[in-house]
């Protein structure tokens, strides 16, 4: 399997050509019919690997430290993230998700359902990172979040 293999099963899944730049292409997705994440797939073949990531957008100024704590929280053996990991982009302060799979982990779930799951949980996060600021607050700010609705999203 190669990263063309994996856009050509996609784009067939899709019924729509992806266009690609050599070992990149970005898919728009509509996860959940109320929000959307652009997702970028980078081929590396001479690893056979495939990654996947998504921009999750800046978060609201308001209680960072108790949000920054979900999302390593959240990345704590893949909880509730689905496989992914969760990081911030230093000189932006952007949130991202990211997938790392090789070759031969897609071709048990195939690259559209492996698309569909990341996108799935990178739109659940999108969400999160955009409403934190209307989150109740927690009793207690070490007070463990529920990201229970985020698990069951395996590759």
């Amino acid at each position: 399997m190669t990263f063309a293999d994996i856009v050509a099963a996609l784009s067939k899944e899709v019924g729509t050509e992806i266009e690609t730049d050599s070992d990149t292409c970005a898919v728009r997705t509509d996860a959940s019919n109320k929000a959307s994440v652009t997702v970028l797939m980078h081929g590396f073949d001479s690893r056979e690997a495939l990654l996947m990531t998504a921009d999750l957008g800046v978060p609201p100024p308001e209680r960072l430290e108790r949000l920054y704590r979900s999302l390593l929280e959240a990345n704590d053996l893949f909880r509730d993230t689905g496989g992914a990991t969760l990081s911030i982009e230093g000189a932006t302060g952007r949130v991202r998700i990211q997938r790392f799979d090789t070759y031969d982990a897609l071709k048990d779930v195939g690259p559209y359902q492996a698309l569909i799951a990341f996108a799935t949980v990178a739109t659940a996060w999108a969400g999160i990172v955009r409403d934190f600021r209307d989150a109740p607050a927690a009793k207690n700010e070490s007070e463990e979040q529920d990201f229970s609705n985020l698990s069951g999203f395996r590759v």
